[in-house]
């Protein structure tokens, strides 16, 4: 029996997609031809490749196995037509992102239905972690990471620049008094990040406009991995923590945080694109790291 390859693009859209109807719509094809090319696929495969239920699709084991190798053959597919986009200049084809959850949640999602209005023809793959992907071996065209970088083989473009400093709630304040400097900060509730463990324990560099940066001690009582799980804590009155100065500027206008140690400046946070030196930047990715530069350029430290 000879093998349709686009039985096999269509069983990968219905995956993708989460229904008959919906890969229908996203192929501009009848619902009943997907039905139809997904049967076909599973008759010359012999074996069932979904559990059909009224409400949902489920992968059968085969299916889940054939997905996964699928996958990506679909996804080379869009970069070959992508190639040739490039030769037009036209941007187009999958483009797969990571970067950290919060970050992504609080600046880049707001900004992705605009760069699709912008960019019809592509189509984007976010994958929120904090965990450092292999941009090669998961297919990722680009990766966004705050702070410093790593020592790797990987080129690095930056978009900017975050400022950071300390806030408190004014219930903290309150009940505690704020820290008048820095060495104040150990006798103090902290809300820290995991990274800001060093061997002597935790501490936050600081400094003065114009001085080298020193780091203080601090007595963390709650510690993440990502700043959004500390927000709630620092809002009703836990402990201090040292954010970015653009996400808590609405936080400071609705006066749920305030700044403290307000001739102190914190860390500068990088926001750095990410991706394979082997791989020529795509148009898809030029235009989408253009498009982030151009939209975050608000948030930029001065």
């Amino acid at each position: 029996m000879t093998r349709d390859l686009n039985d096999t693009l269509v069983f990968v859209r219905v995956v993708q997609t989460g229904s008959f109807t919906a890969a229908a719509n996203a192929l501009q094809i009848p619902k009943t031809t997907v039905s139809r090319r997904v049967r076909a696929l599973e008759a010359h495969l012999g074996a069932a490749l979904l559990h059909r239920t009224t409400r949902k699709l489920r992968l059968t084991e085969a299916g889940a196995a054939y997905f996964e190798w699928c996958n990506g053959i679909a996804r080379r597919l869009d970069d070959a037509e992508n190639a040739v986009q490039q030769i037009r200049g036209t941007p187009g084809g999958w483009l797969r992102v990571t970067l950290p959850y919060s970050f992504g949640a609080t600046w880049i999602a707001p900004l992705i239905a605009g760069f699709c209005a912008r960019f019809p023809q592509v189509r984007v793959d976010i994958v929120a972690t904090h965990v450092p992907l292999d941009l090669i071996g998961e297919n990722v065209d680009v990766a966004l990471r705050l702070g410093a970088l790593p020592d790797s083989s990987l080129v690095a473009q930056r978009l900017g620049s975050f400022s950071t400093s300390v806030y408190a709630s004014p219930a903290y304040i309150d009940k505690y008094g704020a820290p008048e400097n820095p060495d104040d900060l150990h006798r103090h509730a902290a809300l820290a990040l995991h990274q800001a463990r060093t061997d002597s324990g935790y501490t936050w560099p600081l400094r003065k406009a114009g001085r080298k940066s020193r780091h203080y001690a601090l007595d963390p009582v709650i510690v993440a991995s990502d700043p959004v799980l500390l927000l709630d804590a620092a809002r009703a009155g836990n402990g201090v923590l040292l954010a970015m100065d653009a996400s808590m500027a609405s936080e400071v206008t609705a006066r749920r945080l305030c700044k403290v140690l307000p001739e102190w400046i914190g860390p500068q946070q990088d926001l750095n694109a990410l991706f394979p030196r082997e791989r020529v930047p795509s148009p898809k990715l030029r235009a989408f790291v253009d498009y982030l530069k151009a939209q975050l350029r608000f948030t930029h430290a001065k």
